[in-house]
């Protein structure tokens, strides 16, 4: 893996959360949690980019930040595709026999 791949992939969509809103704004992760009924214990494992964010996580944090839930789901939906074409693309490609219209 390259270098760019992997700042790439260390741009995770936690870390965005903790940078761009919970930093920007001065919140913490618990105050998030107590301001949104998410589990702290979820936003850390979502920051710390081992918990992805699903579709209720979206819609809670579009509703905090005033802003459209989907911006969350494509943050997660794009980094979950990089991780796949950086670390088993390869792999994927050697195992499929494309369809031949």
């Amino acid at each position: 893996m390259t270098r760019e791949q992997k700042a790439i992939l260390a741009a995770t969509p936690g870390r965005l959360l903790k940078e761009e809103f919970l930093d920007a704004h001065q919140l913490s992760q618990s105050e998030l949690a107590r301001r949104t009924g998410i589990p702290r214990s979820s936003i850390n494992e979502i920051i710390k980019g081992k918990r992805a964010i699903t579709a209720e996580v979206a819609f809670t944090l579009g509703t905090f930040f005033n802003m459209d839930p989907q911006f969350w789901i494509n943050l997660q939906t794009r980094y979950d595709l990089r991780l796949v074409q950086f670390e088993r693309a390869k792999s994927i490609r050697a195992r499929v026999q494309p369809l031949v219209v």
